[in-house]
C-alpha cells in the first residue's frame, strides 16, 4: 500500500504487516513519514581500547579532545549478551583508533564474539600479532585480519626505535597464514589496508606484489583524512588525475585469489553520496560503552575538509550500560537519524563554498546536528575495513 486515508476520527489504516510493529513518526514540509524501529543490526564494530603501541603522526589520536581508556569487560560482556537480540547480526569488528591487540583480554573478546555465531573481523597494525597471539586469535575463529602497510607506519616503526618494523608486521602475518594452513584451516582471510597521501602514492605499485606474497584476499586502499593544515596539504582526493596503479591493477575477477580484490577510493568530490554504515545497518560501540552511529562521529576531533577546518564532536546515542542496544537502536533519536542519512537529507557544504561557522562545528543550514553534509565517508573517499 503506497497510498492511505485518515477517517474522520484521525485513524490512520495500515498494511497488515504493520500490526503489533514498533514505528516511529516523523514530521517534514510535506507531512508525516513512518519508520519502523526494528532490531535489524547487521555489523557491529567495537573499539575496545583507544591505546595503541604506535604513535602515527596521522592518526586522530594526535588531535583529538577525547581521554584514552580500555573497555571493561563488564561493558564488553553486557554488550555480547544485548547483541543476542539482533537476529541479523552477521559480523563484529575490532576496530576503532586504537590497537586491539594492545588490549589484554582481546583474544577472550573474539571468542565471546564468536559464540553469537557471526563473522570476525580483527584491524591491527600487525606488531601485536607474534605467534602466541596468532594461536590464541585461531583458537578464538577470527575469520578476517586486516594489517595496516602504508608508509605512516614505517615511520612511526622509525620513530618509536623499532628496527625493521615492516618486516616484523610481514612475518607475524606470514606466520598467522601459515598456522592456519598447518592446522588446514581456510580462516582467517587476509586484507590489508593503505592509506595513500601525495607523498606515499609512488609506492602504491608495491601493493599488489605485498598481497601476493602474503595471499592476501583483499587490499583496502583509502585516502588521509587530514587533521593538520600540514596533513591537509598531503591529500590527494582534490585531483584530476587517477591513481597510478599498476597496469592490470585490478585484475579480473578469475585473478582474485593470486592478487587479492582491490577496493580503490574516490578521488573527486561528487553528487553521490551514501552512508556505508547505516545501509549497511551497522552500529559502534566505544571502549566506554557509548553507542555511535559511525567512526566519523565516535570521537570528538578536528579535520580539514579541502583546507576547511571543522570541528566534530561525539555523538553518542546511549551506553550499554545505561539501556540496552536494543532500546538505543530503536529509540526515536537513533531511527530518525538513519532516515536522514539513509535518503541523505543534507546540504553539501563542499559545493556551497561559503565559510560557514555552522560547517565549522559540524552543523548545517539544514538544522542538522550533528551534520553529515560534507562527510568524506559518505563519498567513498575515506573507507573502512
Amino acid at each position: 500500500m503506497s497510498k492511505t486515508v485518515v477517517d474522520r476520527d484521525g485513524y490512520i489504516f495500515l498494511p497488515p504487516d504493520y500490526r503489533g510493529v514498533e514505528v516511529v513518526l516523523e514530521s517534514g514540509a510535506e507531512g508525516l513519514a513512518l519508520w519502523r524501529a526494528r532490531p535489524d543490526v547487521r555489523r557491529v564494530y567495537i573499539e575496545v581500547t583507544t591505546r595503541c603501541n604506535l604513535n602515527c603522526a596521522i592518526c586522530v589520536r594526535q588531535a583529538w579532545r577525547d581521554r584514552p581508556g580500555e573497555m571493561g569487560w563488564e561493558t564488553f560482556a553486557a554488550a555480547m549478551e544485548q547483541l543476542r537480540a539482533f537476529p541479523d547480526l552477521r559480523r563484529i569488528t575490532f576496530g576503532g583508533f586504537g590497537e586491539p591487540l594492545a588490549h589484554p583480554r582481546i583474544a577472550d573478546m573474539v571468542a565471546a564474539a564468536g559464540s553469537l555465531g557471526v563473522g570476525i573481523t580483527l584491524t591491527t597494525n600487525g606488531l601485536l600479532l607474534a605467534r602466541p597471539v596468532a594461536e590464541a586469535l585461531l583458537e578464538a575463529r577470527v575469520d578476517t585480519v586486516v594489517v595496516s602497510v602504508d608508509t605512516a607506519h614505517l615511520r612511526a616503526y622509525e620513530q618509536a626505535h623499532i628496527p625493521h618494523g615492516l618486516d616484523a608486521v610481514l612475518d607475524n602475518v606470514r606466520g598467522l597464514r601459515d598456522l592456519a594452513a598447518a592446522r588446514g584451516l581456510m580462516v582467517p582471510r587476509i586484507g590489508l589496508e593503505y592509506v595513500v597521501t601525495r607523498s606515499n602514492v609512488a609506492e602504491l605499485s608495491r601493493l599488489p606484489a605485498l598481497a601476493r606474497d602474503l595471499g592476501a584476499s583483499f587490499s583496502l586502499v583509502t585516502n588521509l583524512l587530514p587533521h593538520t593544515p600540514e596533513m591537509a596539504g598531503d591529500i590527494l582526493y582534490d585531483r584530476d588525475e587517477p591513481l597510478p596503479v599498476p597496469a592490470g591493477w585490478p585484475l579480473p575477477s578469475g585473478d582474485w585469489l593470486v592478487w587479492g580484490i582491490v577496493r580503490l577510493p574516490r578521488l573527486k568530490w561528487g553528487a553521490w553520496r551514501r552512508c556505508q554504515f547505516v545501509e549497511e545497518r551497522s552500529l559502534v560501540i566505544g571502549w566506554d560503552g557509548g553507542v555511535s552511529p559511525c567512526y566519523a562521529l565516535m570521537h570528538s576531533y578536528p579535520y580539514y575538509i579541502y583546507r576547511r577546518r571543522k570541528e566534530v564532536s561525539r555523538y553518542v546515542l546511549g551506553r550499554v550500560s545505561e539501556r540496552s542496544l536494543v532500546e538505543i537502536w530503536t529509540s526515536e533519536e537513533y531511527v530518525k537519524f538513519r532516515a536522514r542519512a539513509r535518503e541523505f537529507r543534507y546540504p553539501s557544504c563542499v559545493d556551497c563554498g561559503m565559510a560557514c561557522a555552522l560547517a565549522a562545528r559540524n552543523e548545517d543550514c539544514w538544522g542538522n546536528a550533528p551534520s553529515c553534509a560534507d562527510c568524506l565517508w559518505a563519498q567513498n573517499v575515506i573507507r573502512c575495513p
